[in-house]
């Protein structure tokens, strides 16, 4: 749902989440959208308090985003694509067979249909290789997690980079290959934590900070390679 905040300095447009939760989020992407996460049980002026509170930080950082233009991803000849956190050149080659290779700082795709359906194909299946040799490396950091079986899976998701279910599966997005494989290590980190601790409240952050001790700076450098 969709709400408007007024404070002294400005007016703050925000989409508020109610969920099964005990603590208040904020979210701030990129594009300057802030996503509120609130208890389902709590009150409007609880709700509106907390954000009262963080309203001058939500201002820094929607500032501190707007110096990185988003630019509109290209899938034609000579464009840049990003891949763990390296950009290269797209060349596109019409004709077949249909495939996608490495050359160097280049992206080849031979490809007489789409060179986007093919390119987004091929990164996913990258991405479900590379997450998985992440999480094997992320357990490492979890001794009391090692009779634990996990499984990686490759979900597009809107508004999470991961998610975990109770079962074991780990869930992460496909833009995520985009990314350094530090950024990728540290939502991986983020969705363990959560074998142990379902909610994002003190003790799921203390946990994350002594495995992933500089996420907050991951999170932000995340955000900017991949929305920004």
């Amino acid at each position: 749902m969709t709400k408007t905040l007024l404070t002294d300095k400005n007016k703050l447009r925000y989409e508020e989440v109610a969920e099964n939760r005990k603590s208040f989020s904020v979210t701030v992407y990129p594009s300057g959208k802030i996503v509120y996460k609130v208890p389902q049980k709590s009150s409007l002026s609880e709700r509106k308090r907390f954000l009262l509170k963080k309203s001058g930080w939500i201002t820094k950082q929607q500032a501190f985003f707007k110096q990185f233009p988003c630019k509109k991803q290209s899938f034609s000849s000579g464009s840049d694509i990003l891949y763990l956190g390296r950009r290269y050149q797209l060349i596109v080659k019409t004709k077949k067979p249909e495939k996608v290779s490495f050359a160097a700082n280049k992206i080849v795709v031979h490809s007489t249909i789409s060179s986007k359906t093919l390119l987004d194909a091929f990164m996913k299946q990258r991405a479900a290789s590379i997450f998985t040799e992440r999480l094997k490396e992320c357990l490492k950091l979890f001794p009391s997690l090692s009779k634990n079986i996990f499984h990686v899976k490759v979900r597009k998701m809107n508004k999470r980079w991961g998610s975990y279910h109770v079962n074991g599966d780990i869930l992460l997005n496909p833009e995520l290959i985009k990314a350094p494989k530090r950024c990728i290590d540290y939502v991986i980190c983020h969705e363990l934590c959560h074998q142990t601790h379902k909610s994002h409240n003190q003790k799921f952050f203390s946990l994350l900070d002594q495995k992933c001790p500089n996420y907050k700076a991951l999170k932000t450098e995340l955000e900017l390679k991949v929305l920004g």
